[in-house]
């Protein structure tokens, strides 16, 4: 390993995911998300593993599709975030999926843009059913259509909205969400009917789909269970029982860069926060919070080295993370460490991560830096 860290992304365990997915939800559509770098994991070759498997691609940013058109992705994708202005007749002339939740300038510069470049805009109106960010207001849905159906440059290809406890396993504010776009949907079907348009409904992610088959739809948007990885311990639980097995697709390594012995006592890393309670071994890995280690693992995670459990002692610093080697007394400079992954019969996880540093697994693998090497395994 060249790199002082290394990421490895399992392209089997994506397909394996992605297949066992879709098949949970069929009839209903997969597409899968790969926003933020593919949740950390790698954005085109995630997006081009999984292509044969979905229906479509799911990006936040017209930077990232651009990035998958020019690599080869020619499934549609839909961008969820805004379109910069000045960016729209770049998203209509590579045929991306723009998300339309605005009557007014943004649904101008969309119909403005697509007349220009004698096109049509594939747009999906997103509903806000209560996370209330970006949505139309359920209720402004008949009228919004209205106005849309009025405007030859749009094609109304899909309507969604988001989900916002779904992870929970009896959720009162989901019913009430998927009743909100039931609503809107009803209200809306004689006109959709009389116009022709037969959009993709969509409302469920990952953890809908498992635990509420009722908002499944046309489509499923599949983000964080793509990796491996499940939305809540909650939901795991659940799904294992009823038979899902996911298997995590990345993994974490680097090794130590230097080994030494302190006595009794003896302060480690910035502000002393550990003494050593006895002659022990330090081992220093050549990582740290600019390497997406949270600061919050200081003196509370854990790493295998040699496939052992070793607790990282002292602050997690910007580029290094210490570690005591008592469990693993044969380490030296140059031995393996597991920072995320599997080591013989021990693991440390994303989710071990999320404990440790009171976040959840979706933080700790999208903050894992771009700059960081990925070698994408066929197995």
């Amino acid at each position: 390993m060249s790199e002082l860290g290394e990421i490895t992304v399992s392209i089997g365990a994506l397909r394996g995911n992605a297949e066992a997915l879709r098949a949970l939800v069929a009839p209903s559509r997969a597409a899968f998300v790969v926003k933020s770098n593919a949740y950390g994991h790698g954005l085109s070759d995630v997006a081009l593993a999984i292509e044969p498997i979905a229906a479509m691609i799911c990006v936040y940013a017209i930077e990232e599709a651009l990035t998958l058109r020019d690599d080869g992705i020619t499934k549609p994708i839909l961008i969820l975030g805004p379109v910069p202005q000045d960016a729209i007749s770049d998203a209509l002339a590579a045929k991306f999926h723009l998300t339309l939740w605005d009557t007014h300038a943004y649904l101008q510069a969309i119909t403005s843009a697509a007349h220009k470049l004698h096109a049509t805009a594939n747009v999906h109106i997103k509903l806000n059913t209560g996370v209330n960010r970006y949505g139309l207001e359920p209720s402004d849905l008949p009228d919004a259509l209205e106005t849309f159906c009025k405007k030859p440059e749009l094609h109304i290809a899909g309507i969604f909205s988001h989900l916002a406890s779904a992870e929970e396993i009896d959720s009162p504010y989901t019913e009430f969400q998927r009743a909100q776009f039931v609503r809107a949907l009803d209200a809306s079907h004689a006109l959709l009917d009389a116009s022709g348009i037969q959009p993709t409904r969509h409302l469920a992610a990952s953890a809908a789909a498992m635990l509420y088959p009722q908002t499944r739809f046309d489509m499923v948007r599949f983000g964080i269970a793509l990796y491996g990885l499940w939305p809540s311990s909650a939901v795991r639980a659940a799904m294992t029982d009823a038979g899902l097995r996911l298997q995590p697709a990345l993994a974490y390594t680097s090794s130590l860069a230097a080994v030494r012995d302190v006595v009794a006592g003896s302060a480690i890393g910035y502000g002393g926060t550990y003494h050593a309670p006895r002659s022990m071994r330090i081992g220093v890995v050549p990582l740290g919070y600019a390497d997406g280690i949270p600061r919050l693992l200081s003196n509370i995670g854990a790493f295998l080295v040699d496939g052992r459990p070793c607790p990282v002692v002292g602050r997690v610093a910007m580029n290094a993370t210490l570690l005591d080697l008592s469990n693993a007394p044969q380490a030296h400079p140059g031995s393996p460490v597991t920072l995320i992954g599997q080591d013989g019969d021990n693991e440390v996880t994303a989710d071990d991560w999320a404990t440790w540093s009171q976040s959840i697994n979706y933080e700790v693998v999208a903050r894992l830096p771009e700059r960081l090497s990925r070698r994408f395994l066929q197995a």
